[in-house]
């Protein structure tokens, strides 16, 4: 089966891993990818709300009890992006059986992006069972590091290929951890730095991915970088933003 499968993880919560994930499925179908998007936080399950989604017949909780078939779960938001969601309901469902929900053919030819429950405990590892390949997303704050530094260790562990660190909210300054320190200490690429943007902010209050709202904010082409990198292609920015940054230079 010709398939992607990405866990998308952090050590911590409040890193803006769903933010990452929905931008990063926006900006594989900017490319013309199939990309899915799958809410596997099933307890917390914020993925539909994001997006300004409230009601789902059917979820991926539905698949995991057998319920239901995966493509029954499928939801297109209007921008166009591909969700599978969690339900809002607290009932405990095992999220182990996650690893043949995503072996099923209607994902083929299709990168799929899971949401994962931030830390270690139960369903977070679950998902790094389930998923080939993983994405880790951290700020520049030394717990969250720290967190990620736990999370690259169980990889070596469970033999799961994190394909690198992604750091968000990322911000100049002398009290901000460099990139190659983070690099060192996690011995991983940072594939990407996505900067703090208020596009974003206003995004998520529209309920539409950051990608389409603004797609030229650094946010923006910040993804889009990192999803040409997962993809194996080149993005080159457009030239009027070249433009843009020399006037800025100029005027200070």
């Amino acid at each position: 089966m010709n398939q992607k499968i990405i866990g998308v993880v952090s050590g911590k919560g409040g890193v803006g891993k769903t933010t990452t994930v929905v931008n990063l499925s926006a900006a594989l179908m900017e490319f013309g990818k199939e990309a899915i998007v799958v809410d596997a936080d099933i307890k917390m399950s914020g993925l539909g709300l994001q997006l300004g989604m409230y009601y789902f017949p059917v979820t991926i909780n539905d698949v995991l009890m057998k319920r239901k078939k995966l493509f029954e779960a499928l939801y297109i938001h209007s921008s166009g992006l591909r969700i599978i969601p969690a339900s809002l309901s607290i009932k405990e469902v095992n999220i182990f059986g996650l690893r043949k929900v995503l072996q099923d053919p209607f994902l083929e030819d299709k990168i799929v992006l899971v949401d994962s429950p931030p830390g270690l405990e139960r369903n977070g590892l679950a998902i790094m069972k389930s998923c080939p390949y993983l994405l880790i997303v951290t700020t520049q704050e030394i717990p969250a590091i720290t967190d990620a530094m736990k999370i690259i260790s169980m990889c070596e562990r469970m033999k799961t290929k994190p394909l690198g660190i992604i750091v968000n909210m990322y911000r100049k300054g002398r009290d901000r951890i460099l990139i190659k320190e983070i690099e060192s200490v996690c011995g991983l690429p940072v594939i990407g730095k996505v900067p703090e943007d208020e596009n974003i902010r206003k995004s998520i209050f529209r309920g539409v991915p950051g990608v389409y709202f603004s797609p030229y904010s650094p946010a923006s082409i910040a993804f889009k970088k990192i999803a040409a990198r997962l993809i194996e292609e080149e993005y080159v920015p457009p030239k009027f933003l070249m433009f843009k940054r020399m006037l800025r230079r100029l005027r200070r």
